[in-house]
C-alpha cells in the first residue's frame, strides 16, 4: 500500500486464500486448501504419484464408502514400518515414553510443547512405534501447503524413506498428491482434511489424526475439532492428538472430555489428558525494548544493581508447569470433579507465583543456561521513537550479539518496504543487495510474504554466505521456519482480519498481537545457537494484552460453514460442538447471506437454542435447490451462485475463469523495485468498465500464449511480465476442477474464445509505430484478447455481469458526487482501490467483488453496473423495500401516479421512478385515484382524451368562461364540485385511470353517446351577456383582434390588442384611452377617484357621479359607425362634461396625476405578434413598444413585401412562360428555390438584397427590390417608376395576416458619406428623416473632390490646426468636411425655387439637377467649412491653453466644466454632428469658455458670480433634458426633433449671454425662451 493509505497491491490482504500475508496462521485465513469452503476430493482410489491432478473421473460426485485394506495391504504396510530413531537432543524424544502411554490408554491426547521442542515431527514417529497408521493411516494436519511439504520432507528424512508413493510418508495439498497404498503418515492441510469429509464422514482412511499448530484457531481447525468431537463415539478406534506450542491446553481438554457417572448418579466430564512438554534445544532470552518511554516495566524502576547496558539480571523461579509428577498427572485426568479443581487450583498457584519470566508453553522466557531478560531500560532519550527508529535500534543491538540471521516481524508490505529502504540507508557500506559480498560484516536483507515470487521466496530458504535480516510478515510465525534465525525482532502488531456484522465487510485492522502470537515469534529464533527475541513493546504491555488470538469463527463471515454444515446434515450452527460457540450476529449474517443468493429457505434463518429439542442435530437451516448445488461447489457460497446464474444466462465459460481467479490470489505481480513496468504491462488487459472482464482478457492471453509456447518459454514469458506462474498453474487447476464439478449440475462449460493467428496478425499489424504497445513483447497477442472480448463472437458482457451480480448484492455502491466516494450497503461508504481499472472512473453503480477495510474501505475488482439489474436480482430475492410518496396527477399517464423509492440495504436504487396509484393495491389508494382521475382529468382537463365529449365540454367552457372574463366578473360558471357530481353520478366505481376510462366508454357511448356532455344550463345558471365588449378594434384601415384578461393583479389583466409587428408602426395612441364600450363605465368612476383630492372631493359620491358623467359622454360623444370610439379624446370629452356638469376645472396636472393612479386593467393594452402569433412584446404604453420593436417592426415589413415581390415575379414569368408557348412550366429557379430573376435584376447600381416590394406584378411597377450600397442613383430596379425604373415611389403595399394592408416606405438610406442603401422603412416618419441624408450622399458620392486637391489650397497654418484635429487621419477629416460642405449645399438647393424638399427627390431628373448644383458650388463650401473648423479648433486649443495654466481650488468645478464642455464641442465627427447653420458659431462659443475662465480667475467674487450664472445654464439645460425626455415617449415627429436641437443650440446662445457677454449672440435668448420652445414639444 502506498502512503495515501490505499490497500496493499492486489493478492495482499485479500480475503479469499490470501496467503501468508493475510494476517498469517491464527490471525485470520490461512494459505491452505478451500477447507469449510471446499468439497475437494481427498484420497485417490489408487495410488501413484500425480501433481496438478484433475479431481478424478467421477467430475466432483463423491466417493464411495471406505472399505479398507485387504489383508494383503495391510500385511505389505505392516511390512513397511521403518526402524524409528528419536534424536535425544528434543525435549519430546525425552517424554516419548509418557506420551506413548497417553495415546494407547486415551482415545485424545493434547501436548503442549515449546517451539523447537521437536513435537511435529516425533509424534507420528511415536504414533508408528505404537502400531499406529497401518489399518488406516497416521493424518497429519498443517495450516499451510508449504508448511506440509516441508514437516512431510524432515519425517522421511528422519525415517529415511523416500516422500511420496514409494515411501511411507506422503502429503496431500490442493493440486498436488504424494500418497501411495504404502503410505503410513499422510501429511495434508486442514482444508484436505475437511474435504475428505465429504466422501469419508466416518474418515475410515485415518486411525489416527493429528491437528498440529491448534492454538490458530482458523476456521478449518475449529471446524476438524467440532466434527472430531462429535464422531469419536461413533470411532472409539480413532486417535486424535492435539498439539501446539501455545495451546489453551485446559480448553482443548475440556472439549475433548469423556461424560461419565459419578458415584451418586451425577454425571460429569473427564478431560482429555494434557502432556506439557517444557524445554527446547537452545534457549531464548527475550528482551523487551519498548518505543515509548512511558512504557518501561516497573520491574525496571529502581533496579540498583541492573547493569548500565540496559539489560537485567535473570530472576530465579520455580521450575516449569509442563514438569508433571506423576500424582498431578493423575490428579488432572481424575474422574472426581473435586479433586481435578483442586489440582487446577494448585497449578493456577504456581502460575501466579513464578513471575514474569517464568518459561511456561503461554511466555517463552528465559529459561536456557539462565541468560532471560525480564525487563528493559528506560529510553536514553525519553522521546517515544517510531517503529523503524526502533527496528534499527534492535539491529544495531543484535549485530553486537554473536553472527547469526535476524528475522524481524511488520505487519504488511508497506511496512517491509519502508523498514527494507530504512536499514539499507542504516547498513550504509555493509549492505549488500544479492548476497554474493565477501566484504567482512556485509549484510543482506530480505522480504518474506506471501506476494513474492517463487524464485523470491526460494531466496529466503537457500544456503547463504553473509549475515541476513528477514524481513517477514506473518507467515513466518508459525509451522515455517526460516534456516539460520537466530534473533527475532518483534514490534507486537499484526493484521487481525475482523468481519463487521454492521457493513458485512471483512476488515484487516493492524491490532497488537496476542501473548501466544508473541511466544510463537520468540519461537521462531534460537534453532541454530542460543536465541535473542527484542520485543518493541513493554514487559506490562505484553502481560496486558490477551492470551490467546480470538478465533476466527468470532471474527468472520459463516455463510460457508452454515452451508455445508447444512449439506452434510450437522444442524444448525449454534449447536454444533464448536470449541468456540460463534456469535449470533456472525450467524445471523451468514444466514442472510445464504438467503440473500437463495440458498437456504427464510423460514429457517432464525433457530433458537435449546439443548432439549428433541431434533437437536436436525435443526438447521433447510437447502433449497440452489443451495444443494452450492454445497457441491468448492468455493465461496457468492462465487458459487454466480456459476449458477451464469448458467441461466449463457455465460458459464466466462463466468467459470472470473470465479477462478476469484478463488486464487492475484496472478499479477508488482514487485517493489519494478511497479511501474508491471504495471504498464497489467495494464494491456485493462477494461475501463470492469476489473472483471480485464480477468477475461488475462485469461486468454495466457491460454493463447500457453498454445503458442513451450512450457519452458511461457515460464519465461510469466516472468518477464510480471506473472506468478505457479498460481496461473493454480488458476487452471482451480478451473479445471470447476469444470469438472460442474458438470453434473448442469453447467457445461464452453471453452472460452481465444483469438486466431489471424486475428493476432490483424491486431499487430493495426498497433502505431513506435507506441509503448508495439514495442512490448506480444503486444499484437494482448490486443487481440482485448479486441475478441469486446467483439460480437464472445457473450455479452451484460450478462455476465448480471451473473456475478447475483452473488455481489451487498457490494454493490453508488457514486455519491457530494463526498467523492460511494455510499453502499448498510451506511458503508467506501472507494475503489488505486490499482483498480476504473479508479479514474466515476460511474453511477459499481459491484465489487470483496471489501476490505485498512486506513479506509476500498472496494477491490469493480465493475459498472446498471441499477435495474440489481432492483431486479434484488427482487427475485425478496430483499428491496418500497416506498411510496404522496399522490399525484399525470396527465400524460391519465392517472394518479405516486413516486416508489425502491431500497437495498439502505441504498436507493430508485429515488423517485413514477408508478400508478392504483397499483399499490389498497382500497383507500384505488379510492382516491378515482377521485383524483374524476377531478385532475376530467373536471380539470389534465387528461390528453380524444373523446368528443371532451373537446365539447371545453369549447363549451371555454366560450362560457370568455363571458366571465369580458364582464369582469366571478362566479358566474358552475364551481369544480358540480362538475365533480356531475361526472361522479356517470363513471363506474371501477374507473380509476384513463386507460380503465377509454375501456369502459368504449362500450357505454354506444347507447348513451351525450351522457357526458355539459349544457349551458349546467355551466352558467344565472346566464350572460357579453355586449360592450367587442372581438375587434378599428383604427383607420386597421381591425386588430382584442384579448381580455380577468386576472387582477396580472401584468396583463385587462383588455389588449393584439397587433401584428409589421403594424405596429402604423398604429397611433389616439383612441385607444376609451377602452371598450363595457368598460367605459367603471373608467368614468375610476378617473374620478384616480383625480387629485382637490378635485375628487368636488365629485362625491363617485359612483353617482361617474354614473352621470358616462350617461352624458355617451349622450354628446357618440361613436362613429364602423369606428371603435368618439373622435375626441377621453380626456378632452370627459373634462368638458365635468365642467358643465360640476363646474369643475381639470387640468393638465391633474390628468397626470390621475393616469399615475389608475387602474392598470383600465389601461389598454398592447400585445405584438409575430409571423406566427407569438408574443414577442407587451406593454401599455404604445409608443415606448413601438420603440422598443423598431427593428423588428422593419424587419418584418420587409419579410412580408419581399414575399410579395417574389410571389408577383414568379407570376409574371409563368404568365411569361405560357405566352412564349411554354404552357405548365414553371419559371427558371435558382437553387435557392428563389425565381431568377428575383436573384439578380440587372441594370441598378450596388448589390440586389434579399427583400422586396409590393404584392403587385413586377412589371407593373408596384414592386420594389431593396439595394445595398448605392454610390448613385437606383435604375433599372424592378418596382421602380418610370421606363427606366429609376423613380422611387412613397410607399409600397402588401397583403398581411387577416388581411390587414402592411405598407412600407422606400427610402434612400446613408451608409456612410458616399453611399446608401434602397431600404423599406416601416413608417413614414423613419422616411422623412432619413431620405434626404441619402439622397446627399449619392450627391456628394457623384462630385466628391481628391483629398490632396482639397488639402492643397490649405494655409500652413491652416493644415497645422487641422492635423491636429481629434480625427484619425487628414482623409477622415476632409471626409467630414465634404459631408458638411455637401449637406450645406444640398440645403441651400431646397430652399432656393428651383429646387424641393430633400425628402422629396424621388426621381432620377431631380436628383441630377441637385448632383449639379453641388458639383458647381461643393468646392467653394468646402472650403468655408474647413475654415470654420480651423477657427473652432483653434479656439479650443486656446481653451486648453487657458484652463492649464489656472490651478487654484476655487476654480477646480469651473476648470472641470469648461474642459469637459469644450471637449463635447470638438469631437470626432464634430463637423458633421454641428448642424449647418451653427458650425460657424462654434469658434464663439469655445472663445466665450476662455472668457469665463478668465472672468472667474479674476477676483474671488467672480468665481462666485460664475457659479450663480452656470447654475442658470444648468437650469435651461435641464428643461431641454425633461422636454427630450417627453419626446422620447411620444411617436416620432421629425418637426419636434428640430424643435429640441433648436433648444439645444439656444443654451449655448444662453451660455454666450451670461458668461462672455462681449461676443454677442446670433439671437435673442433667454431661459424663458427656451421653456416656451420646449413647451411646444407634445
Amino acid at each position: 500500500m502506498g502512503d495515501n493509505g490505499a490497500p496493499m497491491e492486489q493478492g495482499e490482504h485479500r480475503k479469499r486464500n490470501q496467503g501468508d500475508d493475510h494476517v498469517g496462521g491464527h490471525h485470520g485465513q490461512q494459505d491452505g486448501d478451500l477447507g469449510v469452503r471446499s468439497t475437494e476430493s481427498a484420497q485417490p482410489r489408487g495410488g501413484g504419484r500425480r501433481r496438478g491432478r484433475r479431481p478424478g473421473r467421477a467430475g466432483g460426485r463423491r466417493r464411495s464408502a471406505w472399505r479398507g485394506y485387504s489383508p494383503e495391504q495391510l500385511a505389505a504396510r505392516a511390512a513397511a514400518v521403518p526402524a524409528i530413531v528419536y534424536p535425544e537432543e528434543l525435549p519430546v524424544s525425552a517424554r516419548r515414553e509418557e506420551i506413548a502411554a497417553a495415546i494407547s490408554e486415551h482415545q485424545v491426547v493434547i501436548v503442549a510443547g515449546e517451539t523447537g521442542s521437536g513435537k511435529t515431527t516425533q509424534l507420528p514417529k511415536i504414533c508408528l512405534e505404537l502400531g499406529r497408521g497401518v489399518t488406516g493411516m497416521i493424518g497429519h494436519t498443517q495450516p499451510r501447503r508449504i508448511a506440509a511439504r516441508s514437516v512431510a520432507e524432515r519425517i522421511a528424512s528422519e525415517l529415511g524413506t523416500s516422500i511420496g508413493p514409494g515411501g511411507v510418508v506422503g502429503y496431500q495439498v490442493r493440486f498436488t498428491e504424494e500418497v501411495g497404498e504404502n503410505t503410513l503418515v499422510k501429511l495434508m492441510t486442514d482444508g484436505i482434511l475437511l474435504a475428505e469429509i465429504q466422501s469419508d464422514p466416518q474418515l475410515r482412511r485415518y486411525d489416527t489424526i493429528i491437528v498440529d499448530e491448534a492454538h490458530e484457531r482458523s476456521l478449518n481447525i475449529d471446524f476438524i475439532l467440532g466434527y472430531l468431537a462429535r464422531l469419536l463415539p461413533q470411532r472409539p478406534d480413532l486417535k486424535v492428538i492435539i498439539t501446539s506450542a501455545t495451546i489453551d491446553s485446559e480448553r482443548f481438554a475440556e472439549h475433548f472430555g469423556r461424560e461419565q457417572t459419578g458415584d451418586r448418579g451425577q454425571p460429569f466430564t473427564v478431560p482429555a489428558p494434557v502432556i506439557e512438554v517444557s524445554g527446547r534445544t537452545y534457549p531464548v532470552e527475550v528482551r523487551y525494548r519498548p518505543l515509548a518511554p512511558d512504557d518501561v516495566d516497573p520491574a525496571s524502576e529502581g533496579a540498583g544493581d541492573s547493569p548500565t547496558d540496559g539489560t537485567t539480571v535473570p530472576r530465579p523461579g520455580p521450575a516449569g508447569p509442563g514438569e508433571l509428577s506423576e500424582a498431578e498427572l493423575e490428579a488432572l485426568t481424575s474422574p472426581d470433579p473435586a479433586v481435578r479443581a483442586a489440582a487446577r487450583a494448585r497449578r493456577e498457584a504456581i502460575r501466579s507465583g513464578a513471575g514474569p519470566t517464568a518459561l511456561t508453553p503461554r511466555n517463552q522466557g528465559a529459561r536456557g543456561k539462565g541468560r532471560g531478560r525480564a525487563a528493559s531500560a528506560p529510553a536514553e532519550s525519553g522521546e517515544p521513537k517510531d517503529q523503524v527508529t526502533g527496528i534499527l535500534d534492535a539491529v544495531d543491538e543484535l549485530l553486537g550479539e554473536p553472527s547469526g540471521d535476524i528475522l524481524i516481524f511488520l505487519a504488511g508490505e508497506r511496512d517491509i518496504r519502508d523498514t527494507e529502504a530504512a536499514l539499507i540507508d542504516h547498513l550504509g557500506a555493509r549492505y549488500t543487495p544479492d548476497g554474493r559480498s565477501r566484504t567482512p560484516g556485509a549484510i543482506e536483507v530480505v522480504p518474506l510474504y506471501s506476494r513474492l515470487s517463487a524464485a523470491e521466496q526460494h531466496r529466503v530458504f537457500e544456503a547463504h554466505r553473509v549475515r541476513r535480516i528477514v524481513l517477514a510478515t506473518n507467515v513466518a510465525e508459525t509451522s515455517l521456519t526460516v534456516p539460520g534465525i537466530r534473533y527475532v525482532i518483534d514490534p507486537g502488531l499484526a493484521r487481525i482480519s475482523r468481519y463487521s456484522n454492521r457493513t458485512k465487510v471483512q476488515r484487516l485492522p493492524i491490532e497488537p498481537v496476542s501473548r501466544a502470537s508473541a511466544n510463537q515469534r520468540a519461537g521462531r529464533c534460537g534453532r541454530v545457537a542460543d536465541g535473542i527475541a527484542i520485543r518493541l513493546y513493554s514487559q506490562a504491555d505484553f502481560e496486558a494484552r490477551p492470551e490467546y488470538t480470538e478465533p476466527e469463527i468470532l471474527r468472520t463471515s459463516l455463510a460457508s460453514v452454515i452451508l455445508q454444515m447444512a449439506a452434510l446434515g450437522l444442524g444448525a450452527v449454534e449447536d454444533f460442538p464448536f470449541l468456540d460457540a460463534p456469535d449470533s450476529r456472525q450467524v445471523r449474517s451468514g444466514l442472510q447471506l445464504l438467503t440473500e443468493i437463495g440458498a437456504i429457505e427464510p423460514a429457517g434463518a432464525v433457530s433458537a437454542r435449546s439443548d432439549d429439542a428433541p431434533d437437536r442435530g436436525r435443526r438447521g437451516p433447510r437447502l433449497t435447490e440452489i443451495g444443494r448445488r452450492l454445497a457441491r461447489l468448492p468455493i465461496d457460497p457468492r462465487l458459487g451462485r454466480m456459476l449458477l446464474e451464469a448458467g441461466e444466462l449463457g455465460c458459464v465459460g466466462e463466468v467459470m475463469v472470473i470465479v477462478a481467479a476469484l478463488s486464487i490470489q492475484d496472478v499479477r505481480e508488482r514487485p517493489a523495485d519494478k511497479q511501474e513496468a508491471s504495471d504498464a504491462l497489467h495494464r494491456r488487459f485493462a477494461d475501463s468498465t470492469s476489473d472483471f472482464l480485464t480477468y477475461l482478457n488475462l485469461w486468454r492471453y495466457l491460454r493463447t500464449q500457453s498454445r503458442e509456447l513451450s512450457g519452458s518459454a511461457f515460464r519465461r514469458m510469466c516472468r518477464a511480465e510480471f506473472l506468478h506462474y505457479l498460481r496461473v498453474r493454480e488458476w487452471q487447476d482451480v478451473h479445471t476442477q470447476l469444470r469438472q464439478l460442474a458438470r453434473p449440475l448442469g453447467l457445461d462449460a464452453a471453452p472460452v474464445e481465444l483469438p486466431t493467428a489471424r486475428s493476432i496478425r490483424a491486431a499487430t499489424e493495426a498497433l502505431e509505430p513506435g507506441s509503448h504497445a508495439a514495442q512490448i513483447a506480444n503486444g499484437g497477442v494482448a490486443a487481440a484478447v482485448v479486441a475478441l472480448g469486446r467483439s460480437a463472437d464472445t457473450p455479452d458482457a451484460d450478462a455476465i455481469h448480471r451473473s456475478l451480480l447475483v452473488g455481489l448484492l451487498s457490494n454493490v455502491g453508488n457514486w455519491d458526487e457530494r463526498r467523492r466516494e460511494y455510499a453502499g450497503a448498510r451506511g458503508t461508504r467506501f472507494t475503489i482501490w488505486p490499482g483498480s481499472g476504473l479508479r479514474r472512473k466515476t460511474y453511477d453503480w459499481v459491484m465489487t467483488a470483496e471489501l476490505v477495510e485498512t486506513s479506509r474501505l476500498f472496494a477491490r475488482t469493480v465493475a459498472k453496473v446498471d441499477s435495474r439489474w440489481i432492483e431486479q436480482v434484488a427482487d427475485r430475492a425478496g430483499l428491496t423495500r418500497h416506498v411510496f410518496g404522496e399522490p399525484y396527477w399525470s396527465t400524460r399517464q391519465g392517472a394518479a401516479m405516486v413516486h416508489e423509492k425502491v431500497l437495498l440495504y439502505g441504498m436507493t436504487l430508485v429515488a423517485d421512478r413514477p408508478a400508478t396509484l392504483a397499483s399499490v393495491g389498497t382500497d383507500s389508494a384505488r379510492q382516491v385515484a378515482r377521485e383524483m382521475f374524476i377531478r385532475s382529468g376530467l373536471v380539470e382537463g389534465g387528461w390528453h382524451a380524444r373523446h368528443g365529449f371532451v373537446e365539447r365540454n371545453w369549447e363549451l367552457i371555454e366560450e362560457l368562461q370568455d363571458v366571465e372574463r369580458r364582464r369582469r366578473e366571478h362566479g358566474l360558471l358552475a364551481d369544480d364540485a358540480a362538475l365533480f357530481d356531475f361526472y361522479d353520478d356517470r363513471v363506474p366505481e371501477e374507473v380509476t385511470s384513463a386507460a380503465a376510462f377509454d375501456a369502459w366508454w368504449k362500450e357505454q357511448r354506444r347507447a348513451t353517446p351525450d351522457l357526458l356532455d355539459f349544457t349551458r344550463e349546467l355551466l352558467l345558471p344565472g346566464g350572460g351577456d357579453a355586449s360592450g365588449f367587442p372581438d375587434t378594434w378599428v383604427q383607420g384601415d386597421l381591425t386588430l383582434g382584442l384579448d381580455y384578461v380577468f386576472e387582477p393583479g396580472h401584468p396583463e389583466d385587462g383588455v389588449s390588442v393584439q397587433v401584428p409587428v409589421e403594424v405596429l408602426g402604423r398604429l397611433s395612441p389616439e383612441g385607444f384611452d376609451w377602452l371598450v364600450p363595457g368598460m367605459r363605465a367603471e373608467l368614468c368612476v375610476a378617473t374620478i377617484r384616480a383625480l387629485p383630492k382637490r378635485v375628487r372631493r368636488q365629485l362625491v359620491p363617485a359612483p353617482d357621479v361617474g354614473a352621470q358623467v358616462w350617461a352624458q359622454i355617451a349622450q354628446e360623444f357618440p361613436t362613429p359607425p364602423g369606428a371603435s370610439c368618439p373622435e375626441v379624446p377621453f380626456e378632452e370629452a370627459f373634462s368638458r362634461v365635468v365642467l358643465r356638469l360640476k363646474g369643475v376645472e381639470i387640468t393638465e396636472a391633474d390628468w397626470a396625476e390621475a393616469a399615475e393612479r389608475l387602474p392598470d386593467h383600465l389601461a389598454m393594452g398592447f400585445a405584438a405578434l409575430d409571423a406566427r402569433g407569438r408574443v414577442i412584446g407587451r406593454g401599455r404604453d404604445l409608443v415606448a413598444l413601438q420603440q422598443r420593436l423598431s427593428g423588428k417592426t422593419e424587419a418584418a415589413v420587409r419579410s412580408v413585401v419581399r414575399g410579395a415581390l417574389a410571389q408577383a415575379m414568379a407570376e409574371a414569368q409563368e404568365r411569361q412562360g405560357a405566352q412564349g408557348g411554354k404552357s405548365g412550366r414553371k419559371g427558371r429557379r435558382k437553387k435557392d428555390g428563389r425565381p431568377a430573376a428575383a436573384q439578380r435584376p440587372g441594370g441598378a447600381a450596388g448589390t440586389a438584397g434579399v427583400l422586396g416590394g409590393s404584392g403587385a406584378a413586377a412589371g407593373s411597377g408596384a414592386g420594389l427590390e431593396e439595394r445595398r450600397g448605392l454610390t448613385d442613383w437606383p435604375r433599372g430596379v424592378p418596382g421602380l417608376g418610370d421606363p427606366d425604373a429609376s423613380t422611387i415611389p412613397a410607399s409600397v403595399e402588401s397583403a398581411g395576416r387577416a388581411g390587414l394592408v402592411v405598407r412600407g416606405y422606400p427610402a434612400l438610406v446613408a451608409n456612410g458619406a458616399r453611399s446608401a442603401d434602397l431600404r423599406i422603412l416601416p413608417d413614414a416618419a423613419a422616411q422623412l428623416g432619413a431620405h434626404g441624408a441619402g439622397v446627399t450622399a449619392l450627391a456628394l458620392a457623384r462630385t466628391a473632390l481628391p483629398a490632396a486637391r482639397v488639402t492643397s489650397r490649405w494655409s500652413a497654418q491652416e493644415s497645422l490646426i487641422l492635423a491636429a484635429s481629434p480625427y484619425r487621419t487628414t482623409e477622415a477629416l476632409v471626409e467630414d468636411v465634404q459631408a458638411a460642405a455637401a449637406r450645406i449645399v444640398a440645403g441651400h438647393w431646397a430652399a432656393s425655387a428651383s429646387g424641393c424638399a430633400l425628402a422629396e427627390v424621388r426621381s432620377r431628373e431631380v436628383f441630377e439637377a441637385l448632383v449639379g448644383v453641388m458639383r458647381d458650388e461643393l468646392e467653394d463650401e468646402v472650403y468655408r467649412v474647413a475654415r470654420y473648423a480651423a477657427a473652432a479648433l483653434t479656439a479650443a486649443r486656446e481653451v486648453e491653453r487657458v484652463v492649464g495654466e489656472h490651478t487654484s481650488l476655487t476654480l477646480l468645478s469651473t476648470l472641470q466644466e469648461v474642459r469637459e464642455h469644450a471637449a463635447s464641442l470638438v469631437p470626432e465627427g464634430f463637423i458633421t454632428a454641428t448642424p449647418p447653420e451653427h458650425l460657424a458659431h462654434l469658434e464663439r462659443y469655445l472663445r466665450a469658455l476662455v472668457m469665463r475662465v478668465e472672468k472667474a480667475a479674476s477676483s474671488p467674487s467672480a468665481a462666485s458670480h460664475d457659479a450663480a450664472l452656470a447654475f442658470q445654464v444648468s437650469q435651461a439645460r435641464e428643461v431641454v433634458d425633461k422636454a427630450r425626455a417627453k419626446a422620447a415617449s411620444l411617436p416620432a415627429d421629425p418637426q419636434r426633433e428640430a424643435l429640441l436641437e433648436e433648444a439645444r443650440w439656444m443654451v449655448e446662445e444662453l451660455r454666450v449671454s451670461l458668461l462672455a457677454q462681449t461676443l454677442g449672440t446670433s439671437r435673442k435668448v433667454s431661459l424663458q425662451r427656451i421653456t416656451k420652445l420646449c413647451a411646444q414639444i407634445s
